[in-house]
């Protein structure tokens, strides 16, 4: 009995030892599992950080990349507009003078002083169209000073509120709140808003809706000023030369508006960028930055 009792009890502790082990073997497994699955889940938040980085990356090399080639664009377009514009002024001032002396020499009444008229009207234009490349070919630096923004779109407003009630558009103004002055060209930025603005009524002959829209970002010394409407949207094509020179679908344009302003912008180190939808609408976002380095020559 017991050899038989001591055997039973060596077994029994044999058991215990190996369930021992066993759970042992278990947790140590357990832990090991819970290790990689923490491994891991670090590896997924990083892998995505590493996607989501590399996806902003690949937008913004986008980004630089049509910026870059928008440069070059105007940039060899600069160069042929003052050659352009130069040959054309000698010849508007010639025929200019001829066709009005000319129709000086017509009666009052004559019917060929419609002729002569007409000539004249042709001459204005491409003296329009003249000293449009002459701004965009040898553009003047910018006057630096301090203002309200908001002031010069407001004034622009007032100039085209006449046209919003004829056309029976709605203007919505959101505003930032607290913004400060910034460091602006008061007669360009005017010019560049009063572009853009003309632009969102052309597309909103039969009524809409224009919304101009202001955000400080402190962080960057920027400020973005959305314009948009709600007329017939541009298609991708057309929002890829936008700011090409001569590019227009407006009649009677010279289609330096949208160039001119993006080179003012430029100039106030800027950038200007277009989104759109046919049949919705589009949005000029314009990016300033709130103060300058002004290089004293």
């Amino acid at each position: 009995m017991k050899g038989k009792e001591i055997l039973l009890s060596e077994t029994t502790e044999t058991d215990g030892n190996k369930q021992s082990f066993v759970q042992d073997s278990v947790k140590k497994l357990k832990r090991k599992l819970n290790v990689k699955n923490s491994k891991l889940k670090r590896s997924k938040t990083e892998a995505s950080k590493i996607i989501a980085e590399l996806d902003w990356a690949y937008k913004e090399f986008r980004r630089k990349q049509e910026e870059l080639i928008m440069k070059e664009r105007l940039s060899t377009a600069s160069g042929l507009a003052a050659g352009v514009a130069h040959e054309i002024r000698n010849s508007i001032n010639f025929i200019g003078i001829s066709v009005q002396h000319l129709h000086d020499k017509f009666p009052p009444g004559d019917e060929k002083r419609q002729f002569t008229e007409a000539i004249m009207d042709k001459i204005k234009r491409l003296n329009n169209v003249a000293l449009d490349l002459i701004q965009f070919a040898q553009p003047h630096k910018p006057n630096f000073q301090k203002i309200d923004l908001h002031t010069i779109i407001d004034r622009v407003l007032s100039l085209v509120k006449f046209k919003c009630d004829v056309q029976k558009v709605e203007v919505v103004k959101k505003y930032e709140k607290n913004l400060t002055e910034m460091m602006v060209d008061k007669e360009l930025i005017e010019q560049v808003f009063l572009n853009f603005i003309d632009n969102a009524l052309w597309a909103m002959s039969r009524g809409g809706k224009l919304i101009i829209s202001s955000r400080l970002l402190k962080q960057k010394n920027s400020m973005i000023i959305e314009i948009t409407d709600t007329g017939y949207g541009i298609s991708k094509s057309d929002c890829l030369r936008v700011f090409d020179p001569f590019f227009t679908r407006k009649e009677n344009s010279t289609g330096f508006g949208l160039p001119i302003a993006h080179r003012i912008i430029e100039e106030h180190k800027g950038s200007i960028r277009v989104s759109s939808q046919l049949k919705k609408g589009t949005t000029f976002r314009i990016t300033l930055p709130v103060s300058q380095s002004i290089n004293k020559e």
